[in-house]
């Protein structure tokens, strides 16, 4: 899946506020990874919002042609590091993940 395509993509169905903006770019997270994470990424519920993270070794078990994409490649530290916060498919916020998750 080319970036043009996963951005595209993106964009109808996932609205990104300006504070999402804002923390992406003092983050250096990309629009890419953001697409990646937001379709392939593992969701789960916290409070009455939804995590995105990606998965690898999850991934390699569901769907392994993803990390043969030129895309994935490009900006997999990004993707495996970072997780996305969305409310009613608004983009809330991006960040970094710098420890474990916790998962409930």
């Amino acid at each position: 899946m080319t970036s043009k395509e996963l951005l595209s993509e993106l964009k109808t169905k996932l609205y990104i506020s300006k504070h999402a903006l804002i923390r992406m770019q003092q983050r250096g997270i990309p629009l890419e990874a953001i697409a990646i994470i937001f379709k392939f990424g593992s969701k789960m519920i916290t409070h009455q919002d939804y995590r995105y993270i990606f998965n690898s070794k999850k991934q390699k078990k569901k769907n392994r042609e993803i990390f043969f994409d030129k895309t994935f490649k490009k900006f997999q530290k990004q993707i495996e590091n970072t997780a996305l916060i969305v409310h009613q498919n608004n983009l809330v916020t991006a960040y970094r993940i710098q420890g474990k998750i916790w998962r409930s």
